[in-house]
C-alpha cells in the first residue's frame, strides 16, 4: 500500500485540491447517510425493526474522521499564507 505523504510535504495547490475534495466527499457521504436515515426510519415505522437503522450510525466516525482532516488542511493552508 502506498503511503500518503504528510501535510507538511504538499504544495500550497495540491493542500487546496485536497481540501477541495475531501469537502465534497464529506458532503456526498453527510447525503448518503442522511437518505440512509430517513430510509431506516420509514422502514421502521412500515416493517418494524430493521438493519437500515443501524447503517448511519456506523458510518458516522468516518464523517468526523474526513472532517477533522478537512480541519488539519485547512490549519496547513492558513499557517502558509
Amino acid at each position: 500500500m502506498k503511503k500518503q505523504p504528510q501535510l507538511s510535504e504538499l504544495s500550497l495547490e495540491e493542500l487546496e485540491k485536497r481540501a477541495k475534495m475531501t469537502k465534497f466527499s464529506s458532503i456526498m457521504l453527510i447525503i448518503a447517510v442522511s437518505l440512509q436515515f430517513f430510509a431506516g426510519v420509514y422502514l421502521t415505522f412500515k416493517n418494524g425493526f430493521n438493519a437500515f437503522i443501524i447503517l448511519p450510525m456506523a458510518f458516522l466516525p468516518l464523517i468526523i474522521v474526513n472532517f477533522t482532516n478537512l480541519k488539519k488542511i485547512n490549519e496547513e493552508i492558513a499557517k502558509r499564507k
